[in-house]
């Protein structure tokens, strides 16, 4: 996570401008494709530029641009608001869809109504507020390029300004008495954190009873969690009046990152371009060429398939349809049920959700003091721990439910899998290689999985200049929903912080003393990574948790990794698990009917993570042989 490449193709449950058949009038549709136009040459220029300085320097020990955090972060805001208001326009943000799918047509029409008043008066009133501080910027500038500071502040005034015309105008082409209603209920709440401004209920537990009934119901209602979150975090604040709004729009600001950040965007678009390189089915057939005769053989080639496909994408939702489409049709020729295809390929993705290069482990390396390289090389043998247990699963499983092996392939066919595989499995040594052997930072490695993906795209030919202009506005859109996300989560854990919640939670794990602490964070992410999208659980517990790990004396990688873990077991419990959505739309299965055989995975994952936690060395292992550090 977490959920990402696949959003639009498999049918996941979002919210957004586009929700009720709503489309941009022209005019609108023009300025967006500007905007995606801009971000996406802006993405091409920032890669580029990071690879040839990661060339230079590795060959030359040379620098092609000093204070590229600098320009990397004016990239990533612009990402953030510009790119996320066009993503929330043509609804791909995620949003907790299961209790809305289930009303009345006429409660969902409320609901969404009510869902754009919230996001019409949180972007004005973030926009708003992003003026004053644009002018205080003015004068400033950064300290090597001189970049004016007003740069970083500018694509928050535009894109709360685009937010609000995507949202309004898809609020105004309802009725009127649907409008009138929905924004009378809106205000209504809004008067009540007005009225408590001050006053008695706006400290201790009255008021985190409040802002827990304000976060439940808007999840309840589909409010996209991006703006969930900025809304708790806006009403704590101002309720309580711990802080000036100002400061809101900076928190906001902070939160969409620095250099280390990239590898995300990085990441996201090498795994959009490997997922039209034709490599899932040739991973899966390699594999099948393998291990297909075992017991479960080809559910056996699922586990595995995952495992090698997250360390090419670091995405969930593309690893499941890397390896899920091409299996899903296999498994279905040789008669293993829909549902059973499905809980098998959620627990898979689950699994491989601390296989580098991990978009979970990417922002948890980034938020915390941990290093990402050592969580990078850490990640590999707990991932392989759970892959293990699901594996014996399986084979059981296959004894008790007559699930036949198939006949051993010959040697010829191992050797013809492997030649057409060799390229796509070259691709996480190449990644690893490089931080192992210091050529570069994962941010800068990441730059090595874009060009390696094109250069499979060319060897297949599977790739021309529409299909990668295709390729650069999926992963444009999918990192603007995250990285709006992203700086809505750093203004929801930053208002908790004020208010001291967050310490009450640390304090309350903590007390629970070492051998406790471990299955308690995994309990806690567990749960939360079940209501929330793994990176927002990633930005509000990692940091949060890391203080209490290293006060009780748990390795620092081995609480990392746990908890990375954890978010991924979350994001496939039912009956609100994202990721558990994901795999039964890929699988053509019922989540009802899907959730029981889930639970069998579920409990060997479970028992093979507090393996992972008992024992250190699964973790460190790796990287205290190539001398990583945590």
């Amino acid at each position: 996570m977490q959920l990402d490449s696949a959003t639009d193709a498999l049918d996941l449950p979002t919210a957004g401008g586009s929700v009720d058949s709503y489309r941009p009038p022209p005019w609108l549709h023009v300025i967006d494709r500007i905007v995606i136009a801009l971000l996406n040459a802006a993405l091409v220029a920032e890669v580029a530029i990071v690879f040839a300085n990661t060339l230079l320097r590795s060959l030359f020990s040379s620098s092609l641009l000093m204070g590229f955090d600098e320009t990397s972060s004016v990239f990533l805001i612009m990402v953030a608001f510009l790119g996320g208001a066009v993503s929330y326009g043509r609804g791909q943000f995620i949003a907790i869809t299961l209790l809305v799918d289930k009303a009345p047509a006429a409660a969902r029409s409320f609901f969404a109504a009510a869902v754009e008043w919230i996001v019409v008066l949180t972007s004005l009133l973030i926009g708003g507020y992003s003026i004053p501080l644009l002018m205080i910027n003015a004068e400033e500038t950064t300290v090597l390029l001189g970049i004016g500071y007003a740069w970083m502040t500018v694509p928050i005034t535009l894109g709360c300004a685009l937010f609000v015309l995507h949202a309004g105008l898809s609020l105004s082409r309802r009725p009127i008495a649907l409008i009138a209603g929905a924004g009378a209920l809106v205000g209504a709440v809004v008067l009540v954190f007005v009225s408590l401004r001050g006053g008695p209920w706006a400290h201790g537990a009255p008021l985190f009873a409040l802002l827990a009934a304000l976060f439940l119901v808007q999840i309840a209602i589909a409010v996209p969690i991006g703006f969930v979150l900025g809304v708790v975090g806006i009403a704590c604040v101002y309720t309580v009046g711990s802080a000036d709004m100002m400061a809101v729009v900076m928190n906001a600001q902070r939160g969409s990152g620095g250099f280390i950040f990239l590898a995300l965007p990085f990441f996201i678009l090498a795994g959009f371009i490997t997922d039209r390189g034709d490599i899932g089915a040739r991973i899966v057939d390699f594999v099948a060429s393998m291990i297909g005769h075992v017991r479960g053989g080809l559910l056996q080639v699922m586990i595995v398939g995952v495992y090698i496909s997250s360390g090419i994408s670091g995405s969930k939702a593309a690893d499941m349809a890397t390896i899920g489409i091409p299996m899903n049709k296999r498994l279905g020729e040789h008669g293993y049920p829909p549902h059973e295809r499905a809980a098998l390929l959620a627990a898979s993705a689950a699994m491989g959700e601390s296989v580098p290069p991990s978009i979970a482990i990417i922002l948890l390396g980034s938020v915390t003091s941990v290093s990402t390289g050592a969580l990078f090389i850490g990640g590999f043998l707990p991932a392989a721990t759970v892959a293990a247990f699901l594996a014996l699963l399986v084979y059981v499983r296959a004894r008790f439910m007559g699930w036949h092996p198939r006949p051993r392939a010959p040697l010829a066919e191992v050797a013809r899998t492997g030649r057409r595989a060799i390229l796509p499995l070259l691709m996480p040594v190449v990644l690893i290689g490089g931080i192992v052997a210091g050529i570069g930072t994962p941010t800068e490695v990441s730059t090595f999985a874009v060009v390696y993906g094109l250069g499979l795209g060319l060897v297949y030919r599977l790739l021309g200049l529409r299909s990668l202009g295709q390729i650069l506005t999926e992963a444009t859109l999918l990192n603007g929903m995250i990285f709006f996300t992203v700086s809505a989560a750093t203004i929801f854990s930053w208002a908790l912080t004020l208010e001291g919640m967050t310490g009450a939670i640390a304090a309350g794990i903590g007390a629970l003393g070492k051998a406790a602490f471990l299955p308690a964070v995994i309990v806690v992410t567990v749960l939360l990574g079940a209501l929330l999208e793994s990176f927002v659980t990633i930005i509000i517990l990692g940091p949060l948790l890391l203080p209490v790990a290293m006060q009780l004396g748990v390795n620092p990688l081995q609480y990392g990794i746990v908890m990375v873990e954890a978010f991924g077991i979350g994001s496939i419990l039912p009956p609100i698990g994202i990721a558990l959505y994901v795999a039964c739309t890929i699988c053509g299965a019922k989540v009802e009917r899907t959730s029981v055989p889930l639970l069998w995975y579920l409990a060997v994952m479970f028992v093979s993570l507090l393996l992972v936690a008992a024992f250190p060395s699964i973790t460190t292992a790796l990287p205290t042989f190539f001398n990583f550090k945590s």
